[in-house]
């Protein structure tokens, strides 16, 4: 009954199988670059750190599996394809840059392979944000992590707004 369960699940998530096969590999890729520059860096291996990243997958395949299920049973299976091909090629850019970066800390700096690396992570940063305004502004308005709160979001914010 069981192996039946599973087997109509997988038949079910058949159109979307590529998409998921490419997000391993990519996931595969910044976990061990991430080890990579863990160890050059002389940071060591942390479990905790392993653990929320294999939790984080998780979250990542099972939100994906669940849309596409959700989009297929409303009747709009290639509509719910094409949401699931879009995260997952947001989630290829910014695990590519997380690669690139981690990529980068490991070599030495001023050889050409340091330079190479230096310029694709410039390009991947920069160039992508250059082009797409909607991600600029979600850097801007500090949502990454990584950047300052711009004045416009932190006025909303301060007036109790939730909307950006």
């Amino acid at each position: 009954m069981l192996i039946m369960v599973v087997g109509g699940v997988l038949s079910l998530l058949s159109p979307i199988e590529k998409f998921m096969w490419a997000m391993i590999v990519l996931f595969i890729l910044n976990f061990m670059f991430g080890l990579l520059s863990a160890i050059v860096n002389k940071e060591g291996w942390s479990t905790k750190k392993a653990m929320w990243f294999f939790g984080y997958c998780a979250i990542f395949f099972v939100t994906c599996a669940s849309l596409f299920v959700i989009g297929h049973f409303m009747g709009q299976p290639d509509e719910a394809q094409a949401v699931v091909k879009c995260i997952c090629f947001l989630a290829v850019y910014i695990f590519s840059v997380n690669i690139v970066r981690n990529w980068r800390s490991v070599l030495v700096k001023g050889t050409a392979w340091y330079k190479f690396v230096d310029l694709l992570y410039y390009v991947l940063t920069m160039e992508v944000i250059e082009k797409l305004p909607m991600v600029r502004r979600w850097q801007e308005a500090g949502l990454d992590g990584t950047a300052g709160k711009s004045k416009k979001f932190s006025r909303k914010v301060e007036k109790g707004s939730d909307r950006l």
